[in-house]
């Protein structure tokens, strides 16, 4: 890790450079940079904001901005103003992918993650994270524990993005991290008393706060706002002897001044107020948050990190560099957070590292290497993060996906039970179409059967994810089935759109030996197969090194037809589906009339 020492005496700044926490040439160098050019700068930054956020509630209005663009030129104007050249060149040329800003307290308010080289965002290039002069900031402890997490939502009942936020992150942490793991705590509205919170907080190692927040002059006195207009305060969180790892604060301002003015005491900084009470990492917001999905996004994604083993510091890397490739071109989400603390502070000891269950989904393997249905429904996803709006339509296509993986991973399991002669009607005309609950239940029947008679499956590794799963998949059966019932009330919407994004992302990653899986049709001469492989289905050779001989000759028996392949395992067995030509494109695609198709509002009378 680099770590960047600036101190800043009148209107001289002066850098001091470490790497791993030892001294470099680079020492005592200095730049001069008045007071009201950083003001100006703060200002300007602040200008974009309000832009980005009217651009953003006014969808359907056409504004010729280019808000990253400005944001660019500024940093990039700011970065040569304030760096000297030597450290320009560091920073330019060092191959740590960290950055510690120690800087004096009249520094506090540049956000560092939005200076920009020339070339990329600081943001883009580092994890970074910053210690203001005169804060606490304490190293992990790395025993083995129980991580216990603390959600609390809303307690003013005025935000109810806010209460949204809690009540999907705490469904999402539930589902993608075992219990033994974590331990989650949710608390909302008006039962968030203080009394309550000072009971909850003081044994919690991550606090997630989303709501309002008091500002005083006084730093000890700023704190969470609660119904009724009471605040628990900095000096009454610190005196319960907190000892937390991480307080993500999603809330108006939790990382900003409450002045105007370069502020020389480091108390008047919220954050700075939290980590002095003897919390290790705060993350907070720059300015006035969003109340809407893209913000609840990016919080889940930020878990989903943690989880899975990252640094705080990587973890907020990761999530503002999906929300900067993936939402509106002019949405500043990525741009709002920073980071207190050491950005390579870690939650998990050695021994509890590499959750299986909170990996991230590889969105590239699934559009190339998945079979197609699957690959063609998750591109239809792809860009759900982009939307302007939240209607039915991204529902329904996570909907399209949920139906795609269960056909596909139904098929499968129902053509190896069949290739071992176990005696069981598989639907797979329109005859005997079945519900998506009935064809799950079939699946699990099928499973017990291989599992009961000891047959290896070919899809072996899978068969007990399907179990982990289980509880899941039928949760997903149950909405769906209330959906078809009636329509969904609006403000609904955007939580079951984002929880069953995470489910079936989670789903994909455990179902990751689909890769390993092929779908072919195999040829009837000695031309290639055709694969349904990716959202692109083509004709190749078999590929597998050291097998081409074997699989060949298992494929000469199945010309013609469709075949399961797996290359690894040198496997090949009848698929128990069809496929037909598209009439206006004249490709090939598979079919599933085993399937009755989901219909939103389809009992609704």
């Amino acid at each position: 890790m680099l770590s960047l020492i600036i101190d800043r005496v009148g209107n001289v700044n002066i850098f001091n450079v470490l790497e791993d926490n030892l001294p470099v040439e680079e020492s005592h160098i200095q730049s001069t940079l008045d007071d009201d050019l950083i003001l100006e700068y703060l200002g300007e930054v602040e200008r974009l904001v309000h832009v980005s956020q009217s651009v953003l509630s006014k969808p359907n209005q056409i504004l010729n901005v280019d808000i990253l663009q400005d944001l660019k030129v500024l940093g990039e104007t700011f970065y040569q103003q304030f760096f000297p050249t030597s450290i320009i060149e560091k920073l330019k040329n060092t191959n740590k992918q960290s950055i510690h800003f120690n800087i004096d307290p009249t520094l506090a308010l540049v956000p560092w993650e939005l200076l920009h080289d020339g070339n990329r965002f600081l943001s883009d290039k580092f994890r970074i994270g910053k210690t203001i002069r005169g804060g606490l900031h304490r190293s992990t402890h790395q025993e083995n524990r129980k991580i216990k997490m603390l959600i609390i939502a809303d307690p003013t009942e005025d935000l109810p993005h806010a209460q949204k936020e809690g009540e999907v992150l705490f469904s999402v942490l539930s589902q993608k991290v075992p219990n033994h793991l974590l331990e989650l705590e949710f608390i909302g509205g008006k039962q968030v008393t203080k009394l309550k919170l000072l009971s909850l907080i003081k044994d919690k190692h991550i606090i997630h706060y989303s709501g309002h927040l008091h500002f005083s002059d006084d730093s000890l006195e700023n704190g969470w706002l609660l119904s009724d207009g009471k605040v628990l305060k900095a000096r009454e969180i610190k005196s319960t002897g907190i000892d937390t790892d991480l307080v993500f604060s999603n809330s108006c301002m939790s990382a900003k001044s409450a002045g105007k003015k370069l502020n020389t005491n480091i108390l008047n900084q919220y954050a700075g107020a939290f980590l002095t009470a003897g919390i290790k990492t705060f993350v907070g917001t720059n300015w006035e948050i969003l109340d809407n999905e893209r913000t609840i996004d990016f919080t889940v994604r930020f878990y989903t990190y943690l989880f899975s083993d990252k640094s705080v510091g990587e973890s907020l890397f990761l999530s503002k560099e999906f929300a900067r490739r993936n939402y509106h071109a002019n949405d500043l989400t990525w741009a709002n957070y920073s980071l207190y603390g050491n950005p390579d502070f870690s939650m998990f000891a050695k021994e509890r590292r590499n959750f299986h269950s909170a990996k991230i989904l590889n969105p590239t393997a699934v559009l190339e290497f998945y079979p197609t249905p699957i690959s063609l429904a998750y591109s239809r996803c792809a860009n759900l993060n982009k939307t302007k709006t939240i209607d039915k339509t991204n529902l329904i296509n996570l909907i399209r996906l949920f139906e795609a993986i269960s056909q596909v991973v139904g098929m499968i399991v129902f053509s190896d039970h069949t290739s071992h002669a176990m005696n069981k009607s598989i639907p797979n005309n329109l005859d005997d179409a079945v519900t998506l609950r009935k064809w799950w239940e079939l699946v699990y029947s099928c499973v017990w059967d291989f599992q009961k008679l000891k047959i290896t499956s070919i899809f072996e590794t899978a068969l007990p994810v399907l179990h982990e799963q289980k509880e899941t998949i039928f949760k997903i059966l149950g909405w769906m089935e209330g959906w078809e019932q009636g329509d969904i009330k609006t403000e609904e919407l955007e939580s079951y759109q984002i929880i069953l994004q995470f489910f079936l992302e989670n789903m994909l990653l455990e179902f990751a030996e689909l890769e390993r899986i092929s779908i072919l049709l195999v040829s009837e001469n000695n031309n290639p197969h055709f694969y349904f492989k990716g959202i692109k289905p083509s004709y190749l050779y078999p590929t597998s090194h050291g097998s081409r001989e074997k699989l060949l000759e298992q494929l000469s028996h199945q010309k013609g037809n469709l075949v399961l392949l797996h290359e690894s395992r040198k496997m090949v067995i009848p698929f128990q589906t069809y496929f037909k030509e598209k009439k206006e494109t004249g490709d090939l695609e598979l079919v599933f009339n085993g399937l009755i198709p989901f219909v939103l509002g389809a009992k609704q009378s």
